[in-house]
């Protein structure tokens, strides 16, 4: 077999002739109106009932089914909280231990002050430009040698100056400064 008899169409037999369009197109209509003629009425009046009526709106039953899921949720997390939900409870520590994260929080403030005093030989003049954070603790300038550090978290309040040693506001025996 060569390749070029590949790509001949073999009719099955000799005096085959192809359709003309005319033809083709007789038989594509002939075979609709056999279609059309073999759907019956009430077939018909069903497809034309299906076209008419409205689809249905689901909206309003997704949004009731939407809702539900969020009451049982919420009541889910308000009765039995997940261990990874965290749990807002009371402050549990001791005056003593809420005035010892006080005394460290002003002393990595002062140490912070201190440095800085010793880099630029002046007082910085907000506590971030000393790399500290205002929001840990209030911190005002006395004169331009002298400063004071204060903190408080509602129960317990600390204040530092910076005459009295540092040392000073490390001693958790002692009394306040």
């Amino acid at each position: 077999m060569s390749p070029d008899e590949l790509f001949k169409r073999p009719f099955p037999d000799e005096n085959y002739v192809p359709p003309d369009q005319a033809d083709l197109r007789k038989q594509a209509l002939q075979k609709a109106y056999e279609i059309a003629q073999s759907i019956t009425t009430e077939q018909a009046r069903e497809a034309a009932a299906a076209l008419v009526r409205p689809p249905v709106d689901r909206g309003p039953m997704l949004r009731a089914i939407n809702a539900a899921l969020a009451v049982a949720v919420a009541l889910w997390l308000v009765l039995a909280p997940p261990a990874w939900l965290p749990q807002s409870a009371r402050d549990r520590r001791t005056p003593e231990q809420r005035e010892l994260g006080l005394r460290l929080v002003l002393a990595m403030e002062a140490a912070r002050v201190n440095a800085f005093r010793d880099a630029e030989g002046r007082l910085p003049v907000t506590l971030a430009e000393a790399g500290g954070d205002a929001r840990s603790a209030n911190y005002a300038i006395v004169d331009e040698s002298r400063y004071t550090l204060s903190a408080t978290d509602g129960a317990s309040s600390v204040t530092y100056d910076s005459v009295d040693p540092l040392r000073q506001l490390l001693d958790f025996g002692g009394g306040r400064p």
